[in-house]
């Protein structure tokens, strides 16, 4: 069988060893170029790490990442406190907060090393390729996604935001735990590691993406918490307006499927989307593998599967906790 991922990403990378893992002959077209350059990072969740198990290299994101041991939040208004760990039953490894591009260069490398081609500078779409079964991971405006039928644009969430990196983690505040200070205009965050530094983020809610709300306004809300010591020493961001994409329209036709951003993309605020990704990627190749390599069996159990989830991510209630999946969920020999 020989299927061909468009997009060499999270979603794209881990879909193509998973392929690979079940012994799919695969190959990957992405549009961007072998190195990575992107200075953002991810949490990911434990189903993230046992789903990149599966693929050879949970081991080597652990390595250069972080474990989160717990989510801490305050609602600044009320004073009001609460806590949940970062880990999770079936589950080996914790909540693991990385760079991005250390992540994607994990997996691009292990694409190389199982000798699986990979395209890049690609701008190869749906239409031009020929395979078993085609897997669009190409990113919240996908082609792919736009090639079946599904016309669906992401929808901006009504918040901007900026991220802030320093090299010194923030003394007076716990490394590995994730900190949130709810306040009325958006969400503040934090976690900091003693090797990485310090991590922070400021959510703002605004009306428009194309709005300019000063760095000074964005940041307010973290003067009054402990991370006020790197602020104006750290490397921000430019403000990004977040967006989201509803995922209640069609995923795959014939033989052609979209995982992650391509079918659900989410905002940043649901902590969800390198994780669902990854577990995406998985899953659509154990469903592939229990059919029999019957595709079109696979993609609509697939679906069934993965859709309720990505309705329970998208744009959740303040502290609705996400549906992860089971390591049994993830386990390719199944």
């Amino acid at each position: 069988m020989r299927s061909v991922v468009i997009g060499g990403g999270i979603g794209g990378a881990t879909g193509a060893l998973a392929l690979a893992a079940i012994g799919v002959e695969v190959e990957v077209h992405e549009a961007g170029a072998r190195p990575v350059e992107d200075w953002g990072w991810v949490t990911l969740g434990p189903a993230a790490m046992t789903g990149l198990d599966q693929v050879g290299v949970a081991d080597s994101v652990r390595a250069v990442g972080f474990p989160i041991a717990k989510v801490r939040t305050v609602d600044v208004a009320t004073g009001a406190v609460s806590e949940f760990a970062r880990s999770e039953p079936t589950h080996r490894y914790p909540s693991t907060h990385v760079w991005r591009q250390d992540l994607v260069s994990i997996l691009r490398d292990q694409l190389d090393k199982l000798g699986i081609t990979c395209h890049y500078g690609s701008a190869a779409t749906a239409a031009d390729l020929n395979a078993d079964l085609i897997v669009g991971a190409d990113g919240a405006r996908s082609a792919t996604r736009r090639s079946i039928g599904n016309l669906v644009e992401p929808a901006y969430t009504g918040e901007i935001i900026r991220y802030g990196h320093h090299p010194r983690s923030v003394a007076g505040l716990p490394t590995g735990v994730l900190h949130f200070w709810r306040h009325r205009n958006g969400v503040a965050g934090y976690v900091g590691d003693a090797r990485d530094g310090s991590f922070w983020f400021c959510r703002h809610q605004s009306d428009s993406p194309t709005a300019t709300i000063e760095l000074p306004t964005m940041i307010a809300p973290l003067r009054d918490t402990p991370v006020h010591s790197v602020l104006d020493s750290s490397s921000v961001s430019r403000p990004i307006a977040l967006y989201d994409l509803d995922p209640t329209d069609v995923w795959h036709r014939g033989h052609t499927v979209v995982i992650g951003d391509a079918a659900h993309a989410l905002s940043p605020a649901a902590g969800r989307g390198a994780t669902s990704s990854i577990e995406d990627a998985i899953i659509l190749a154990r469903y592939l593998r229990q059919s029999q390599f019957a595709v079109r069996q696979a993609l609509e159990s697939f679906t069934s599967n993965r859709r309720p989830v990505a309705l329970a991510a998208y744009r959740p209630s303040p502290g609705q906790r996400p549906i992860a999946a089971t390591a049994e969920d993830l386990d390719l020999t199944r």
